[in-house]
């Protein structure tokens, strides 16, 4: 299944490993998907793990997780799109 993680810090980075180990294709949803914590977690968290802007993981997933702090959820949704 492809399962895009809205929000790119601990949690989402934590629930992108977990999925990746069960043998999904994730994607980590980043304002700054180049940044370079960005980039070490999808090196570190194996075949199947990526990232993309908000918008490039809602029209990409199968499901989606909401894992953002509660003030920035309003911005993240708006980020991904309709």
């Amino acid at each position: 299944m492809k399962i895009g993680i809205i929000g790119s810090g601990v949690v989402g980075q934590a629930l992108g490993t977990g999925f990746v180990n069960l043998g999904h294709e994730v994607k980590l949803a980043s304002r700054d998907p180049g940044r370079d914590s960005i980039k070490d977690w999808v090196s570190g968290a194996g075949c199947g793990a990526s990232a993309g802007t908000h918008a490039d993981v809602a029209v990409w997933c199968d499901l989606a997780v909401l894992a953002t702090s509660w003030d920035g959820t309003e911005n993240a949704v708006q980020l991904a799109g309709p």
